[in-house]
């Protein structure tokens, strides 16, 4: 029993005898002592069936779940350790009340699972419970496997095989540590995930999947990655490359526009500042005032191109009147940009393509017009994306992209800042199996 502020608790436990109470005032910690009842003659040897003897008695303490707030509650069990007189092993008296594999409570074990089925992060449940964090993440590992094994054993009897796939990775420490995910983009679940991005460490996703479950993989959606379509033709020479839009049309507003719309504003900068030096060596007053006004709209031809990012990389057609007047503007005045401008809204055209020749024939000229075009940045990039045409005609035939699997990178995000990072690499792919899987928080196991 436990007597806790002129509350008194009773607890028995089957097969056990209570013995005594003990309270460490500077632990707070409360244990109550029990000692097995169990009769040796009806022990027998599980080796050979043989009955058994005591040979000793071993305590063993189990974290309970506390009765009372600010008190750690614990139950030290008092138990028979036998010998067999036949084959001379030795064994010790099963604790029912015992979670297997840990030292707590069975009612301690679905308790914490209870908190766990609440989206309650590992950090909170161990503040919580005091339980120690890899006792948590034990039992919250065994019930993701079986939940997700489970799944499984359906997905084997439906006989689905997913047709469309999304490669990409997220960054799991500082440090430009990253780790791979491959989601399949119908059913939105994570079917591999694991550490680092390199040839041979995406290799392992074809190595541990069972290759006829892919056998029905129509396309595979990824970035310009060279270990990701390097392996997806080795592995998969049946399914097409689609090199996913989000990411050439990012690398494009970077690399094109971005470079371009800077490098003509800091002209635009430079030009005013030589004005400005000319402005303090003229004397005529008529001349000075003009190169002032010239000087006034050079920098704030510099400070409008400046803050045109948004104004630049947005779709025109969502553009509103003004927005699209200051637009017309600037690459009125910019020759190079309204150049790259006109090939980013030809490029968003190509994607919108749904005949393969079509799209084949289009973006051949496109990367032609970009050499030629005479703007540096944008013949860089040609050059470097033209040996990509396939990737990129093949969104034609097949208009998948890594969007859902970039969205889920959040939810991961959102995780790891619950858990302050996971330690264990396996539990953190297995969680985020598990999360892709059980979009409403912690699932039932039939």
């Amino acid at each position: 029993m436990l007597r806790v502020d002129n509350t008194t608790i009773y607890q028995e436990i089957q097969g056990f005898s209570f013995v005594k109470e003990t309270e460490d005032t500077v632990t707070g910690i409360s244990a109550l002592c029990y000692t097995s009842n169990k009769v040796t003659e009806e022990t027998y040897c599980p080796y050979c069936g043989a009955k058994a003897y005591v040979k000793d008695y071993y305590t063993t303490t189990l974290k309970d779940m506390p009765y009372w707030y600010g008190i750690k509650h614990t139950l030290n069990l008092t138990h028979h350790r036998y010998k067999c007189p036949c084959c001379s092993h030795t064994f010790t008296e099963q604790l029912s009340i015992q979670c297997p594999g840990t030292r707590i409570t069975l009612r301690n074990a679905n308790w914490i699972k209870g908190l766990l089925k609440n989206n309650m992060s590992v950090n909170a449940v161990v503040n919580i419970t005091g339980v120690h964090w890899n006792t948590v993440r034990k039992l919250h590992k065994e019930y993701m496997d079986k939940y997700l094994s489970q799944k499984e054993e359906e997905r084997k009897r439906s006989g689905y095989k997913p047709k469309y796939l999304a490669v990409d990775e997220f960054a799991i420490h500082k440090g430009h540590t990253y780790a791979t995910c491959v989601m399949d983009l119908e059913t939105g679940e994570v079917i591999w995930a694991g550490r680092g991005r390199a040839v041979e460490e995406f290799r392992r996703f074809f190595e541990e999947t069972d290759m006829d479950y892919l056998s029905n993989v129509q396309a595979v959606a990824m970035d310009m990655n060279a270990a990701y379509n390097r392996l997806v033709e080795q592995y998969l020479p049946h399914a097409a490359i689609v090199y996913d839009r989000y990411h050439m049309q990012a690398e494009f507003g970077k690399e094109v526009l971005g470079s371009v719309r800077l490098r003509e504003a800091e002209e635009h900068k430079e030009h005013a500042l030589q004005l400005k030096d000319i402005v303090k060596q003229t004397t005529e007053p008529a001349l000075k005032a003009s190169l002032k006004t010239e000087t006034k709209a050079e920098m704030s031809a510099y400070s409008k191109v400046k803050k045109a990012r948004w104004l630049i990389l947005r779709n025109s057609e969502n553009l509103t009147s003004q927005g699209d007047d200051t637009l017309q503007e600037i690459l009125k005045a910019h020759e190079d940009l309204s150049v790259c401008y006109a090939m980013k809204e030809e490029m968003c055209r190509l994607f919108s393509l749904r005949n393969t020749e079509e799209a084949k024939a289009g973006w051949k000229a496109w990367f032609e017009a970009a050499k030629a075009s005479g703007v540096a940045e944008l013949e860089d990039f040609a050059r470097r994306k033209e040996k990509r045409l396939a990737g990129l005609v093949a969104h034609a035939e097949h208009p998948i992209s890594t969007g859902r699997l970039e969205g889920f990178n959040n939810r991961i995000k959102v995780a790891k800042r619950l858990a302050f990072g996971y330690r264990n690499d396996d539990y953190f792919f297995t969680l985020i199996k598990f999360i892709s899987v059980s979009d409403h928080g912690f699932p039932e196991i039939p």
